[in-house]
């Protein structure tokens, strides 16, 4: 992780939020713990990334056993 301050980071997460936001998009509680780990300097944010696509994947895998 960079060297930047929890404030800073806390910051880039709200403009960036805001701005998915605005087309839309509606994080789940899921990618917002996330976020709040990467923020607390908890979870790195490739393990966030990570995180975020597993849960994708799984529910990509799980629409395709619906159908």
């Amino acid at each position: 992780m960079t060297d930047t301050t929890k404030a800073e980071r806390r910051l880039a997460h709200d403009q960036a939020l805001a701005s998915t936001r605005i087309e839309g998009h509606a994080p789940t509680p899921e990618f917002l713990a996330d976020c709040a780990a990467v923020i607390e300097g908890t979870m790195t944010r490739e393990q966030a990334r990570a995180a975020s696509l597993a849960r994708a994947l799984a529910k990509d895998l799980a629409t395709r056993g619906d159908a």
